[in-house]
């Protein structure tokens, strides 16, 4: 999926509703589940393991849509993507870090603040500072 990074967030928006931290959260991990997988992935699915506004970022992102049965979203608990594509998966999960982040905009946006310089320090961080990357067996093959 090729894509500016600006399209994208703009993607999210206009199905998410407005601009959040979790929908921004949920582009980034599909966007860095997909630069693990590659290219040539075939197909993907996608289980996200709490149900928040993430999905929506991920959907975009991934192009795995809930309403086409290709993201299935569960209530674990756990800010954790898995994307699988022909036989390959990776996990993308949240870092402690980014989600402080994303709860110190969500304070601001409660607040009626401004919160855009955190919402474009969510987009344009280092996937490392956000973003976990593990491989996935076959046996964890489950989306």
């Amino acid at each position: 999926m090729t894509h500016s990074s600006e399209d994208l967030f703009l993607r999210i928006r206009a199905r998410h509703g407005h601009y959040c931290p979790m929908s921004t959260l949920g582009g980034r991990l599909g966007m860095a589940a997909l630069g693990a997988l590659g290219d040539d992935s075939g197909e993907l699915t996608a289980t996200y393991r709490i149900d928040t506004c993430a999905a929506d970022g991920i959907a975009v992102a991934t192009g795995c849509l809930p309403e086409e049965g290709r993201l299935t979203v569960r209530a674990e608990g756990r800010h954790r993507l898995e994307l699988h594509g022909d036989g390959r998966g990776v996990c993308a999960e949240l870092t402690n870090a980014a989600l402080q982040q994303a709860a110190a905009c969500r304070r601001r946006l409660d607040a009626g603040e401004d919160a855009d310089s955190v919402l474009a320090a969510l987009r344009t961080a280092a996937d490392q500072e956000l973003i976990v990357l593990t491989p996935l067996s076959a046996g964890e093959n489950d989306a």
